[in-house]
């Protein structure tokens, strides 16, 4: 007998061989898909972290010419003042594929928050904090807890260790006691954000009873370090300072108007050591900032203390 199929037999398969062919071609283009967006997201990955690399190598850059311009002012003399080109920010500067920009910040223009807990001029730095506290119209309880946690920071500290620290600051780095940078007060119980936000432009952390630069500091800092001297006065000197720098402590105070009063005049200098880096790079969409804490001393070249690359 002769066998044969039936039409509609013929039709059925026909169907399920187009409809296994439909589902051949749809697992082809979803794997074509996926392997595309794989690809994709592999390319965009490894952008990214090439545009991280770059960035984060043209910021440590930074933190290397600002190394090189600390030492060239040196060759200049002793005398540091806002009106030197260290003092001058670079502004966004254009580089390959992004841009990159930075300052530098005389930290002995600054509060040095150790001194809290200076067994030399504790008690007149813990009266500056005082001043500055008052002028800012921060609450007077916080200055205690913060004299507590830097006494216990500097009786912890390790022995300092040689050479620079990248990453992440950790104590015991070259030259600092306590203290290595003074975002580390959030660690202190009962202090503010805002107490902490008024702190950071006028506060560092440096080794103990470095003084404060009087060609630098802020004009509140020097309200907060001088007796006697009123609002006037106080613009008159920082006037005078911009056109003409203190060329020594005592030509400082024979400037100082009478009635005026500088105390220790041990913590004061027309000169610094310790300066502040910050630069930030830009490469295609990705940011990288370094910060930096820089010893200049002698005639070497300029030391990292601290270095942080985000």
């Amino acid at each position: 007998m002769r066998l044969s199929y039936r039409p509609h037999a013929r039709r059925r398969q026909r169907g399920l061989a187009l409809i296994v062919a439909m589902l051949v071609a749809a697992l082809a283009a979803a794997v074509a898909v996926s392997l595309a967006a794989g690809e994709s997201l592999w390319s965009s990955r490894v952008l990214h972290r090439r545009d991280q690399v770059q960035a984060q190598s043209i910021a440590q850059a930074g933190i290397q010419w600002a190394r090189q311009i600390l030492d060239a002012d040196a060759r200049g003399g002793p005398i540091d003042s806002l009106n030197e080109p260290w003092a001058l920010p670079l502004p966004a500067t254009p580089v390959e594929n992004g841009t990159v920009e930075g300052d530098i910040v005389d930290a002995q223009g600054l509060f040095n928050v150790n001194d809290l807990a200076s067994p030399v001029h504790g008690n007149a730095e813990r009266k500056r904090f005082a001043q500055l506290f008052a002028s800012l119209g921060l609450p007077a309880s916080a200055l205690p807890p913060i004299v507590a946690w830097v006494t216990t920071q500097q009786s912890a500290a390790s022995p300092p260790t040689e050479g620079p620290r990248p990453g992440a600051p950790q104590a015991g780095s070259p030259g600092v006691t306590g203290a290595l940078r003074v975002q580390e007060l959030a660690e202190v119980p009962g202090i503010t954000l805002a107490t902490l936000a008024a702190l950071l432009p006028r506060a560092t952390a440096l080794p103990l009873d470095v003084p404060l630069n009087v060609n630098t500091a802020a004009p509140e800092l020097l309200a907060a370090s001088i007796s006697n001297l009123d609002g006037t006065a106080l613009a008159a000197l920082v006037e005078g300072r911009r056109t003409r720098p203190f060329t020594s402590v005592a030509d400082f105070r024979a400037r100082l108007p009478s009635g005026a009063s500088l105390g220790d005049e041990t913590m004061y200098s027309v000169g610094s050591r310790y300066f502040l880096v910050s630069v930030r790079a830009r490469q295609g969409e990705t940011v990288a900032q370094a910060h930096a804490l820089i010893e200049r001393s002698g005639s070497g070249w300029p030391t990292i203390v601290w270095q942080t690359i985000e």
